[in-house]
């Protein structure tokens, strides 16, 4: 799953390229990228983060060793970052409650950041460092769209 979402990120950082340019079929494209990416988070968001395969997700041997905690930041931590995927494709493509959208899921990675480091400080565990990376580097993002003005993605 790691991979998948290696080539949806690059397919979203070229598709951002192909909006500023204004091609042909951008928006679909965009679409097609940040809805997959936004629904691997959502839906497996808890296996990737956990670095769970695919094929073992319904094995209980995949789960030993993962306590509550990590799974329910794992699972915060997809909802979050697939509301920010979610708010980066709006205002890539200009449709209402974009702002709104990154707003939100601000407020839910800034929560998440903050729990991880709150374990990450008692437990001293990578996935908690990871997690915080992550989030900061789609908060930073976010914050990034956030400032941009509205009509930097509009067509012409």
């Amino acid at each position: 799953m790691k991979k998948l979402e290696i080539i949806l990120i690059t397919g979203a950082i070229i598709v951002l390229l192909l909006v500023l340019f204004n091609t042909p079929l951008d928006s679909l494209i965009a679409s097609v990228f940040f809805i997959t990416l936004s629904c691997l988070y959502y839906i497996l968001g808890f296996a990737l983060f956990n670095n769970i395969q695919a094929r073992k997700i319904f094995k209980a041997d995949s789960y030993k060793g993962i306590g509550t905690w990590r799974i329910l930041i794992a699972i915060g931590t997809g909802i979050a970052l697939s509301i920010l995927t979610t708010g980066f494709r709006f205002t890539i493509l200009s449709y209402p409650a974009a702002k709104t959208l990154l707003v939100i899921g601000l407020v839910f990675v800034t929560i998440i950041i903050i729990l991880a480091l709150i374990k990450n400080a008692q437990e001293k565990n990578q996935f908690y460092k990871n997690i915080t990376l992550r989030c900061l580097t789609f908060l930073i993002i976010a914050v990034i769209f956030l400032l941009l003005p509205g009509h930097l993605f509009e067509t012409l």
